[in-house]
């Protein structure tokens, strides 16, 4: 192992990867999930967001835009859709993660199935996925 003697990108990017690891044993323990999040740093100095969520019935993650989800959705068409939900945008199928009050022009978000974050606007939800 190499001493690190400044911070610089590819060593934060290794080091975040390392710390997932290490909080996965952790988050089995205690049956939730942690991430290690986005991550500042200068010279001698890293700081990073960690993001810990309780896991609801179905297996996923309870976040804030999951549960503002049920909120919200009765101002789609699609409020017969529930976090965790197969989605359908331009041909493809998506996962429904939640619902962002901050995003005004693409409130809806949802992952690809290799986790990948994504969002929509409301209307472009609801010309593929109306029941």
């Amino acid at each position: 192992m190499k001493k690190i003697e400044s911070f610089n990108k590819p060593q934060i990017v290794q080091l975040r990867n390392e710390i997932d690891k290490a909080l996965d044993r952790v988050a089995k323990e205690y049956g939730i999930t942690i991430s290690a999040g986005n991550c500042s740093f200068s010279g001698n100095e890293a700081n990073f967001k960690l993001k810990l969520n309780t896991i609801g019935g179905n297996g996923t993650p309870i976040t804030r835009e999951s549960q503002m989800w049920d909120l919200y959705k009765g101002r789609t068409n699609c409020s017969h859709l529930n976090v965790g939900d197969t989605i359908q945008l331009q041909g493809n199928s998506y996962t429904l993660t939640g619902y962002n009050t901050r995003a005004r022009k693409a409130p809806i978000q949802f992952t690809d199935s290799k986790g990948n974050g994504y969002k929509c606007s409301i209307e472009m939800l609801n010309i593929y996925n109306q029941k």
